[in-house]
């Protein structure tokens, strides 16, 4: 019978554990169980991801020791100039964490420099001799486990990047077909979920490729390529999300009568998205340059009014963009899989620009770390009879920061977690050690235990369950040469776990708020700023150049409203039962669909800046953004909805002055002298601010279903 990869990932961590504990033990280092730390804490699916965060874990163990060493240097005396410093290093590391790809590196660096400087504090050894004993052993954990995992049924990171790829086009194909079928209407759900799906892909992809041209040449060399797909994919998704939401308006205009060259448009993206799932699924493929002959101005707009064209021109971009995204997925794809040499020298694939903003989110995570850690040290220097008090001031640190990225997490699930592994380790301390008397018998106890915990909790869904599980089991065993038994020990241990949790639950609770019904509220609260402020900004963009702080404003306020809707789903898990969770999941629908929108809009915005066409339209179109700021300000003061009636009402009374006025402008200036794509932009802009207008109507409708006294009760 066959092992399953469930089996063979436990083997592997079990064993490289026992290997890591020998060859530390025999070398009579103290503290071995830092050895299996790191090897409890790099073990992953693929050989390439254990080794790249091996290497981070050794990379921020090296920054964390020369920064306790010159911490403990600087301040050797100065207690709270000491904690000062330590503590503002942690809370400058924790923030990294958040905001760059190499986030596991700036937690190890954090969290190890406080325990470099405060196990040298409280220890007769000195503290360059902790620091190297530091880096040793974690270099063997770390190379312990990249030795087995690379020998012992390895898993390469390049075998599960191609079937990543193939999944995503897949998906990718399987979207595109249910959104012509119009799915969302008739079974949201399962759209909804086809969605979450290939995010989640998109997402693996990005690190794969990341990680894969370490171990593959072949991947290498392409490996721009790789990532270039993978930030076409996430343009694809969302572009696919904004072409979904005007469908059922577009079709009340008899789209296929329309643009003639709709049908043969389906099927030539359907036709690439194939050709991409079965490249990226290493099948043959007979390639041929996509064809691109169809004429997306060829538009029948016969009868329409001006805001029909404006609906219908919304449309055809979306479609555009989409053409142009396959086309981009479908060359370098071949690329990639060898189909041709390079890419097409007109190619121009668009580097995403890197966006400069202060994370907010990561900014509360790192400050709640901050004071976990300064009132263990409070603890630690006022009350010195607390059980461990060193340990305890470590593991605040640890906690909080390793926390720091997951602000969803229930403390009173971290308690049940950390007691029973904690509990199941003190057992196996107490009650099986103390009877062993070689080697062989403890290797054999660790390879059982840690073989249970990691085949137990193998799925990513209990990854926390597994890292307390590994983390308390080495840690409470504390095995070493001259291996004690205490109950107090045990005792003591769990009795740290309990304070540092309390200290963790109140931090959480009385300075950051971090129920999920508060949470719900004042993220739409930041959402519906945001909006507010990138009309006003809109509308007060006359003066040529922006300064430095208004493009920095733009852009936070662009990324609040891109962002907030995904975080807001991240909070649903732990919101109360009590309320329907299924009402708020289609208020946050309705709101990525508004933002979506205003992204759209925005962006419409900026290409219609010293047109004329749009300098002569632009005091009633200045009056419509004034009309949506007043509604967005509502919004903030009231986010149930119920001030929305009267906006929607007042917008259908404008949208017939606004047909006239362009009637008015085109007769004046003459279509002939207006370019046909700064028309076709206006009527973009026309028809984005009519989109953003039907989300509002729709947030309002659907804000009806809403329980709001509920999210707004107050409770402890």
């Amino acid at each position: 019978m066959l092992l399953s990869t469930r089996a063979k990932d436990a083997i592997k961590v079990a064993l490289a554990m026992v290997i890591a504990y020998a060859i530390a033990l025999s070398m009579g280092w103290d503290r071995p169980y830092w050895a299996g730390l790191a090897v409890a804490f790099i073990s992953l699916e693929t050989s390439g991801q254990s080794f790249n965060k091996g290497a981070q874990r050794l990379g921020g163990t090296l920054l964390a020791a020369v920064a306790a060493l010159l911490i403990l240097s600087l301040y050797p005396q100065q207690r709270w100039m000491f904690m000062v410093v330590l503590s503002s290093y942690v809370l400058f590391c924790t923030y990294m964490k958040s905001t760059t790809r190499n986030s596991y590196f700036w937690n190890v660096a954090a969290f190890v420099t406080i325990i470099v400087a405060v196990d040298s504090a409280s220890s007769t050894e000195p503290a360059f001799y902790t620091a190297m004993l530091r880096i040793e052993e974690t270099a063997l954990g770390v190379i312990t486990y990249s030795v087995v995992s690379a020998v012992l049924w390895p898993q390469t990171s390049a075998r599960a990047l191609y079937n990543t790829a193939s999944q995503l086009s897949n998906a990718a194909l399987n979207l595109f077909q249910e959104t012509l079928r119009d799915e969302f209407s008739s079974n949201p759900k399962n759209y909804l979920k086809q969605q979450g799906n290939l995010a989640a892909l998109q997402a693996r992809l990005d690190e794969l490729a990341n990680i894969a041209q370490v171990e593959s040449y072949e991947i290498w060399e392409v490996h721009e390529l790789w990532k270039d797909s993978a930030q076409l994919w996430i343009k694809y998704e969302r572009t696919i999300e904004a072409w979904r939401q005007n469908i059922n308006e577009v079709n009340l205009l008899e789209v296929e009568t329309r643009l003639p060259w709709f049908k043969q448009y389906q099927e030539e993206i359907i036709e690439r998205l194939t050709n991409i799932a079965r490249m990226s699924s290493g099948k043959r493929v007979k390639y041929k340059s996509p064809f691109r002959g169809f004429q997306p101005n060829e538009i029948d707009t016969t009868g329409l009014s001006h805001l029909e064209k404006a609906t219908l021109s919304l449309y055809v971009r979306q479609l555009i963009n989409i053409e142009r995204i396959t086309y981009e997925l479908h060359e370098i794809y071949a690329v990639i899989f060898g189909f041709r040499q390079n890419l097409e020298p007109q190619l121009k694939i668009e580097k995403p620009t890197p966006k400069h903003i202060i994370n907010t989110g990561a900014l509360k995570g790192a400050f709640r770390a901050f004071l976990c850690l300064w009132i263990a040290y409070i603890a630690y220097i006022f009350a010195p009879n607390l059980p461990n008090s060193s340990v305890l001031l470590i593991l605040a640190g640890v906690y909080s920061v390793s926390l720091s990225t997951n602000p969803y997490v229930k403390p009173s699930s971290l308690l049940a977690i950390g007691v029973i592994s904690t509990i199941f380790a003190a057992c196996i301390y107490l009650l099986i050690m103390p009877h062993l008397h070689s080697f062989w018998a403890l290797g054999t106890l660790i390879f059982i235990a840690v073989f249970s915990i990691a085949y137990l909790f193998h799925s990513p869904e209990a990854g926390l369950a597994r890292m307390f599980g590994l983390a308390n089991f080495v840690m409470t065993t504390g095995i070493s040469n001259n291996q004690s038994y205490s109950f107090s020990f045990a005792v003591n241990q769990l009795l740290v776990f309990l304070l540092i949790m309390g200290i963790f639950t109140c931090v959480s609770t009385f300075t950051f708020k971090l129920r999920p019904e508060i949470q719900y509220l004042s993220l739409l609260r930041r959402f519906f700023t945001s909006a507010g402020y990138l009309l006003a900004d809109q509308n007060s963009s006359s003066t040529p150049q922006r300064s430095a702080i208004q493009r920095y404003l733009r852009r936070h306020h662009i990324n609040e409203i891109e962002s907030i809707p995904h975080i807001m789903r991240a909070w649903m898990p732990g919101i109360s039962p009590t309320i329907e969770k299924h009402e708020l999941i289609k208020t946050i629908v309705v709101l990525q669909a508004l933002s979506i929108r205003l992204s759209v809009l925005m962006g419409e915005f900026k290409d219609a800046e010293n047109a004329p066409f749009y300098e002569a339209l632009r005091h009633n179109i200045s009056g419509w953004n004034t009309q949506l700021m007043n509604d967005f300000e509502s919004l903030v003061q009231e986010p149930s909805g119920e001030t929305l009636r009267a906006a929607v009402r007042q917008c259908q009374i404008k949208l017939p002055e606004m047909e006239d006025t362009i009637s008015t402008v085109l007769d004046e200036q003459s279509k002939d002298g207006i370019e046909l794509e700064e028309r076709l932009n206006i009527y973009r802009i026309l028809g984005g601010i009519r989109s953003v207008y039907q989300a509002l109507e729709n947030y309002e409708e659907q804000s009806q279903k809403v329980d709001w006294s509920y999210l707004k009760e107050a409770r402890f």
